[in-house]
C-alpha cells in the first residue's frame, strides 16, 4: 500500500462538472480555501493518547521518526471489549488494493473471523489501486456511494470539485467527534490532531484520516540482484545512468527502472514538492522551477536509453510492484509501507528476494539532497450522508475498532489474521502461512487510520533499517511555506494536474519533444496556475509566511 501523494488518477474537466450534479444552480468554481490549523480545533477531536501498558519501543520515536519495535509483544491488549456492529445490517465499503484480490465472503476464513469479532458483515468493493482514481471519479459523479469510502489524498487532490462532492455526499462527523465527544470513540481520539485537521473539507469535518508517514516515498532496489551483479546503491542521480546501462538486458527480461521514479528525480534535483518561496518574496510552483525542468530532461534520457521496463513505457499505470517482484525491474519508487508489503508478498515464493531502501540522494555528486514533507494525512475514510444518527455512530464504532494501534489484539487480527491459521509465531516473530497469503489482504485496515509504528520485525533487519533511513531523512526535510495551514487546492489547479502530467509522460515516451516543457508550463499558468498562485500568496501573507 502506497504512502505517497503521487499515484496517478483521472478526472476530465467534463467529469469534474458532473460531480456537482443536482447542484446546477452552483455555477462558481471553487477558488480554494485555507485555514490555519489551530482555528479548526472546534471541529476536530481533542487528542487523548491511548496508552498500552508495558509497550515500549526499542528505538525511540520523534516528530518525524516512528518508534521502532525490534520484537513482537508477548501479549496483546484487547482495546475494544464490545462488538461495534449491532444492527445486523451489512456494511458496504469501497477500498483500494495494490495486489491480488482475496477470496470473497463465504470463501475467506479471515473475513469470517473478523466479521464475527465485529458482530456483523462488511462487504468490500475492492478496486485496483493503480486505477482507483478513475473508479472514484465515476462513483462521485454518480452520486450513489457505499456507506464507507476510502479516498487517497493523492487522488483527491486531482479532483477539481472534490470538496463540493464530499459536502453533498458524505456526513459531517463533528457532531460525533468534535472536542470531547470523541471519548465515545477512544481509538479515533488517539490520532494526531494535525491528521484530523486535514479531514476538514469546506469547513466540515468529513474524513477519518490515515495518519501519514512524514516522507511520501523513497527509492527501493532489488538488493539481491544488485549484489549478484556487484553493483552499489546510487549516491546521486547521475549514478542511475551507469546503473541503467549495467542492469538493463532485454534478452534476460531485465530492465533497470519502473514507473513513478520521476518524483524521486524531481526531489533529487531540488524541486519543491509543491510551492516554495523565492528570493523576491513571490511563490514558485514545482512545474515552474529550473530543477523540475532538469528532472524532466533527465527522465527522458532514461526512457530514450531503453532502461525503463516496457510495460511501464506502454502504460504509465502499470503494476510496478509485480514487475519489481518478478525481478524484471530492479529500481523503482514507492511509499514506505510498500517495503514490508513486498517482502510479505514475494519472499515466500522467492526466499532470495531482498528489497532495500536507498538513502536520500542529490541529482549530482556533492549536492545536498532534500526530502519532501508529507501532509499530515494521506488517506481518508468517508461515511455516507443521510444514514441517520444510529447508523452513523455504528460505522464510527467500526472505524474506531479498526483504528486500534500496534500492541492490541484488534491490530493483530486486522493486519495478520488468526494465529495458527494465517500466521505462526517462530522465535518471537510472525511467519505468514500459505492460507494467510491467500486470504489476508489490506481491507479492514482501510476503514480507518492509526498512529504509525515501525513494527514489522518478522522481516530481518527491516525495523532498524527503516528507523535509520527515517532518522537521516528527517534532517533533510524541505521548508514548506504552508506547514500548519489546511489548504484546499483551487478547483482549476486541481483539474490541471492530470492533463499537465500526462503531457510530461508523453515527453518521457518520445511523443512530445522535451523542448515543449516550457510551453506546457505556460499553458498550466494560463489555465489556472497563475490564478492559484495569487490564492496561495494571499494565504501565505495572511499567515505570516511571506
Amino acid at each position: 500500500m502506497p504512502d505517497s501523494t503521487t499515484r496517478r488518477g483521472f478526472l476530465g474537466l467534463v467529469g469534474a462538472s458532473v460531480l456537482v450534479a443536482g447542484c446546477a444552480e452552483k455555477k462558481t468554481v471553487s477558488k480554494g480555501t485555507a485555514v490555519a490549523a489551530d482555528k479548526l480545533k472546534n471541529l476536530v477531536p481533542t487528542r487523548i493518547p491511548f496508552d498500552i501498558p508495558g509497550l515500549k519501543p526499542d528505538l525511540p520515536g520523534s516528530e518525524f521518526v516512528a518508534p521502532g519495535f525490534l520484537t513482537r509483544p508477548a501479549t496483546m491488549v484487547q482495546a475494544v471489549t464490545t462488538k461495534p456492529l449491532t444492527s445486523g445490517k451489512e456494511v458496504t465499503a469501497m477500498t483500494p488494493l495494490w495486489g491480488t484480490v482475496p477470496p470473497g465472503l463465504g470463501s475467506n476464513s479471515y473475513y469470517d473471523t473478523v466479521n464475527e469479532r465485529l458482530g456483523g458483515t462488511v462487504r468490500f468493493n475492492i478496486s485496483d489501486g493503480n486505477t482507483y482514481g478513475q473508479k472514484l471519479s465515476t462513483l462521485l459523479a454518480s452520486g450513489d456511494v457505499p456507506e464507507m469510502v476510502m479516498v487517497p489524498n493523492w487522488e483527491l487532490i486531482k479532483i477539481a470539485h472534490f470538496t463540493e462532492a464530499a459536502n453533498k455526499l458524505f456526513a459531517d462527523l463533528s457532531p460525533y467527534l468534535a472536542g470531547d465527544k470523541a471519548k465515545e470513540f477512544p481509538l479515533l481520539a488517539n490520532y494526531d490532531t494535525a491528521a484530523w485537521q486535514y479531514g476538514v473539507f469546506g469547513g466540515v469535518l468529513q474524513g477519518i484520516p490515515w495518519q501519514n508517514d512524514p516522507f511520501p516515498f523513497a527509492t527501493f532496489v532489488r538488493q539481491d540482484i544488485l549484489q549478484e551483479m556487484g553493483l552499489q546503491h546510487p549516491k546521486a542521480g547521475d549514478d542511475l545512468i551507469a546503473l541503467g546501462k549495467a542492469i538493463t538486458d532485454p534478452k534476460k527480461k531485465r530492465w533497470a527502472f519502473g514507473g513513478a521514479l520521476e518524483q524521486e528525480m524531481q526531489r533529487a534535483f531540488g524541486a519543491p514538492r509543491e510551492w516554495r518561496k523565492k528570493s523576491d518574496g513571490t511563490l514558485e510552483y514545482k512545474y515552474e522551477s529550473a530543477e523540475f525542468a532538469a528532472s524532466v530532461e533527465f527522465m527522458t534520457k532514461l526512457f530514450d536509453a531503453g532502461y525503463v521496463h516496457p510495460d511501464v513505457v506502454a502504460n504509465k499505470d502499470a503494476d510496478n510492484k509485480a514487475i519489481f517482484g518478478s525481478g524484471e525491474m530492479v529500481i523503482y519508487r514507492d511509499g514506505l509501507g510498500a517495503w514490508h508489503e513486498a517482502l510479505g508478498r514475494f519472499q515466500a515464493d522467492n526466499p532470495k528476494f531482498d528489497m532495500q531502501i536507498v538513502d536520500p540522494y542529490p541529482a549530482h555528486a556533492g549536492g545536498t539532497p532534500i526530502m519532501w514533507r508529507n501532509e499530515p494525512a494521506s488517506m481518508f475514510v468517508f461515511i455516507k450522508k443521510g444514514l441517520g444518527d444510529a447508523r452513523t455512530r455504528e460505522l464510527l464504532a467500526l472505524s474506531n475498532w479498526a483504528s486500534a494501534p500496534f500492541g492490541t489484539q484488534e491490530y493483530e487480527l486486522v493486519f495478520n489474521g488468526v494465529e495458527g491459521a494465517h500466521y505462526k509465531v517462530e522465535n518471537g516473530n510472525i511467519k505468514q502461512t500459505a492460507l494467510g497469503r491467500k486470504e489476508v489482504a489490506p481491507t479492514y485496515m482501510f476503514l480507518s487510520g492509526r498512529p504509525n509504528a515501525n513494527e514489522k520485525s518478522q522481516y530481518k533487519g527491516l525495523v532498524q533499517s527503516l528507523w535509520d533511513w527515517s532518522t537521516k531523512a528527517s534532517k533533510l526535510l524541505e521548508n514548506d511555506p504552508f506547514v500548519g495551514i489546511r489548504v484546499e487546492t483551487p478547483s482549476k489547479m486541481a483539474g490541471l494536474v492530470t492533463p499537465t502530467e500526462d503531457k510530461m509522460q508523453e515527453i518521457f515516451r518520445g511523443k512530445r519533444p522535451v523542448s515543449e516543457w516550457p510551453k506546457i508550463v505556460k499553458e498550466w499558468q494560463a489555465q489556472g496556475g497563475n490564478e492559484a498562485r495569487e490564492f496561495y500568496m494571499k494565504v501565505a501573507r495572511e499567515n505570516g509566511r511571506l
